[in-house]
């Protein structure tokens, strides 16, 4: 059972609230958890997803079923246009949207958010920057900071062996076809980087983790696995990494 449409996920919510009798024949199978995709889309699941960052929405009653308690919702809809629902929001863009009681929990404590990967300190120095380019390009936040800390730990002059240069390691042909004239200025590093980014999404059809094989391995490696991501270690280890900073700059954004 895995719905992935937000229209079912809102038809889901709203027989969560309408109470606990019809709960239930909801998860007769069991738990329910979400997590987001590589894509950005919230699934639903009543299947425990392995090695991702998720949460359980549904728990079946087990002891004191009627016992009631406090419940409120709140529902954040992020630049990519997903909306995003918690009973414990982490910053003022999620907007309260039910407050009331239930007798089974709708969001649990139980978290499994998977290997955890410590955010850069150097962070919110770019805080400013990279919200005004991710903007301009359409992209999240979290997903530019994710790649930075990746590519740089966050330092404008990094260099690496094969000559990628700045916070989001440009090449000098992929810097030459965006734009970008001085690789070590972090504005206009950034800038490059994020539209080669938001370039790669629209040539794999918004598909985060072949656009971040790109990003990593190149386009051509990509293409030339059939758009999937090449089998090195390094890009394999390079998505999965970028994935879990992007779910924990989430949080902090």
């Amino acid at each position: 059972m895995v719905m992935k449409r937000r229209k079912r996920f809102i038809d889901i919510l709203a027989v969560m609230l309408l109470g606990s009798s019809l709960l239930p024949p909801l998860a007769a199978g069991g738990e329910i958890f979400s997590y987001v995709d590589a894509n950005g889309v919230r699934v639903y699941t009543d299947k425990t997803p392995a090695g991702r960052a998720r949460f359980k929405v549904y728990s079946p009653p087990v002891a004191q079923p009627t016992q009631s308690r406090a419940v409120t919702i709140y529902k954040y809809v992020d630049s990519k246009g997903v909306i995003h629902y918690t009973d414990k929001p982490k910053h003022s863009r999620y907007k309260l949207i039910y407050q009331g009681g239930t007798s089974v929990p709708l969001f649990s404590s139980d978290v499994n958010s998977g290997p955890s990967i410590p955010l850069h300190k150097k962070f919110k120095n770019y805080k400013i920057l990279i919200q005004d380019v991710a903007t301009s390009t359409r992209l999240e936040p979290a997903l530019l900071h994710a790649v930075i800390q990746t590519e740089s730990a966050y330092n404008p002059n990094a260099v690496s062996p094969k000559g990628a240069v700045g916070l989001m390691q440009l090449m000098p042909g992929t810097a030459k076809r965006f734009g970008v004239t001085d690789r070590t200025d972090a504005a206009s590093n950034v800038y490059g980087g994020a539209s080669y980014l938001r370039h790669l999404l629209e040539l794999f059809n918004d598909n985060w983790e072949l656009a971040l094989a790109a990003y990593n391995a190149g386009e051509n490696a990509v293409k030339r696995y059939g758009n999937k991501i090449p089998p090195y270690r390094e890009t394999k280890n390079y998505v999965k990494k970028v994935m879990r900073l992007y779910h924990a700059y989430q949080d902090q954004l």
